[in-house]
C-alpha cells in the first residue's frame, strides 16, 4: 500500500534528524566505486573527488536535505493545524455556536498555529535549504567541468584552480 503523495516526500519517522557527517543509506555516489580501474586516465582525478571534494559535497548535500525535511514539516504542521481550526469551526457551527469548549481549542489551535507561522518565517529553511542544495551542486559542477578540462581548468595549474573554485562556494554569502 502506498503512503499518501504528501507524506511520501517525508523519510520516516516524521521527527527524521539523522547525524549530517555520517553517511547515509541513500546517499549516491557521484564518483562510482571502481571508477578508477575503469577509467585510468581519471584516475588521479577521480580520487581528488573522493580525498578533497567528496566531503564538502556530501556536508551540504545532507544540510540541504535536513532543511528541505524541516521545510516540509513547518509546512505541513501549517496544514494540519488550519484542518483542525477549521473543523473546529465547523463544528461550532453545526452546534449552533455557544460552545466554549469548542471556541477555546479553537482560539488556543489558531494562537499556537500563528506562533508557528511566525516561527517558519524567521527560521527561512526553504532559502537555506535552496543556498545549501546550490552549493553542493556547483562543487559537482566545478569537478564535473575540472574532469572535462574546460574553462580555466585547461591550464598546468588546474587543480590549484579547483581547490580555489571549492574554497569560494564554500565561503560565498548565502543566507543559511
Amino acid at each position: 500500500m502506498q503512503r499518501p503523495a504528501l507524506l511520501a516526500r517525508f523519510p520516516k519517522p516524521f521527527w527524521w534528524r539523522p547525524d549530517p557527517r555520517s553517511p547515509w543509506p541513500g546517499d549516491w555516489p557521484v564518483v562510482p566505486n571502481g571508477a578508477e580501474a575503469e577509467y585510468p586516465l581519471l584516475a588521479p582525478d577521480l580520487q581528488l573527488w573522493q580525498e578533497q571534494l567528496e566531503q564538502p559535497f556530501r556536508r551540504l548535500d545532507h544540510q540541504a536535505q535536513l532543511l528541505q525535511h524541516q521545510f516540509w514539516r513547518q509546512r505541513t504542521t501549517l496544514i494540519l493545524g488550519g484542518l483542525i481550526a477549521t473543523t473546529l469551526g465547523a463544528l461550532q457551527t453545526a452546534y449552533g455556536g455557544g460552545n466554549q469548549y469548542i471556541a477555546a481549542t479553537q482560539a488556543v489551535v489558531t494562537g499556537l498555529l500563528t506562533g508557528v507561522a511566525a516561527l517558519v518565517s524567521g527560521r527561512r529553511s526553504q532559502q537555506g535549504y535552496l543556498d545549501a542544495r546550490l552549493r553542493a551542486e556547483r562543487i559537482k559542477s566545478e569537478f564535473f567541468l575540472y574532469l572535462a578540462g574546460v574553462d580555466d581548468y585547461s591550464a598546468a595549474d588546474r587543480q590549484q584552480r579547483l581547490r580555489y573554485a571549492v574554497e569560494d562556494i564554500l565561503h560565498a554569502e548565502g543566507v543559511a
